[in-house]
């Protein structure tokens, strides 16, 4: 409860200081709408060349499925490696390690906290934007979807979390991290359905899209596609084994990680 309470505060604390320094989500912004504004617009593009259906999918469910991957994306859950790495290198690690909770509970702590302001201002507006410009998927207006969308959503950031938290402690063993980091993130990129949307995989592609953490990282963009009414729990069933799997990985890890850490900060 103690740790729920600090967690609580270090959340709130960093939403204040995100309103009062509104850099971050003016970059988001033009992040956003650099990144999916352009692939919006070259799909777009292609549909009008190719035609209004393709691969038995409309361009309003493309789109859709593109923008929540992104969307997602501004609670920048990746940034936690980073965090954690420099915490390391720099022996910051130490003193934070002495405070009332969890060091990574910190860490999640305060990466979710940076992130939430950006995403309750440009999700909403993003939403709004696309609802009057393309219009809502039938597929996105059950409670079926607003359940299982929301809990996807919900284990997508504590997924990406719990794995990019991993890459960092791997910094206890590892002076440069980020070649792993790249790897994995062109993974989440390719399988999560970032650029290339899940219903153009070919079979084998999508197969790993499904039963790979990489793609289980981004079923969010799974969620407005005619099929995920039949698969939606299978497919929350896939991301709760390996959050509790990775979960259980980085305890080990970061256990083993602490050992190294000597009195002296050696």
């Amino acid at each position: 409860m103690r740790e729920l309470r600090l967690g609580r505060k270090i959340i709130g604390t960093l939403i204040k200081n995100s309103a009062y320094n509104p850099q971050r989500i003016i970059l988001d912004f033009f992040a956003l709408v650099a990144r999916c504004g352009i692939l919006l617009f070259l799909y777009k593009c292609v549909y009008n060349w190719k035609g209004s259906n393709i691969n038995n999918t409309s361009y309003q469910v493309i789109a859709w499925s593109i923008f929540l991957y992104f969307i997602v994306s501004i609670m920048r859950p990746r940034d936690i490696t980073d965090a954690i790495a420099q915490d390391v290198k720099t022996g910051s690690i130490e003193m934070i390690l002495n405070k009332p909770i969890h060091y990574l509970s910190y860490r999640f702590y305060t990466t979710i906290g940076t992130g939430l302001y950006s995403f309750f201002i440009l999700a909403p507006l993003g939403f709004l934007a696309m609802a009057l410009t393309l219009g809502i998927p039938s597929t996105m207006t059950t409670h079926a979807f607003v359940l299982t969308c929301t809990i996807v959503g919900f284990l997508c950031i504590a997924l990406s979390l719990i794995v990019h938290a991993l890459l960092g402690v791997l910094a206890f063993w590892m002076e440069d991290i980020t070649p792993v980091y790249w790897i994995v993130d062109k993974f989440v990129m390719v399988l999560g359905g970032s650029y290339l949307p899940v219903a153009f995989f070919p079979p084998v592609m999508y197969q790993m899209a499904i039963w790979s953490p990489f793609g289980a990282m981004q079923f969010i963009t799974h969620t407005v596609y005619d099929s995920w009414a039949a698969k939606a729990w299978n497919m929350i069933g896939i991301q709760l084994f390996w959050t509790l799997l990775f979960g259980l990985t980085l305890l080990i890890v970061f256990r083993k990680a602490k050992e190294r850490i000597s009195v002296n900060g050696g």
